[in-house]
């Protein structure tokens, strides 16, 4: 198969907007999107489909080790903005599990 036929379609293109209403597929959505579920689980924001914000640290330690993982995988190759978005995403989310049981994630080992 040719890398034509393996590259989707202008109007296929998952980062393309207005597809179905979801926003493009960008690094800052992902950030964003992980962020925003570590946030929920550490109970912070209400969950959207129960409206009840529920504490649960393992799934919160699992997101933060997701962008652990990003950081790790995109070091070297990311813009400064970029950068501070993934380190300030991270380093918010550790205070958050800081306050929340008096120990660092990051220094817990990923998980």
């Amino acid at each position: 198969m040719s890398d034509e036929e393996m590259s989707p379609r202008d109007d296929d293109d998952p980062r393309a907007e207005g597809l179905g209403g979801a926003p493009p597929a960008t690094f800052e959505f992902l950030v964003h999107t992980l962020f925003t579920q570590a946030l929920m689980a550490l109970g912070r924001i209400p969950n959207p489909i129960t409206k009840q914000a529920v504490t649960n640290l393992p799934t919160a330690k699992h997101f933060i080790g997701m962008l652990a993982m990003l950081e790790e995988k995109t070091k070297g190759n990311l813009d400064r903005d970029d950068r501070r978005l993934l380190d300030e995403a991270q380093h918010q989310l550790r205070v958050l599990v800081l306050q929340a049981t008096g120990s660092d994630p990051g220094k817990a080992g990923r998980s």
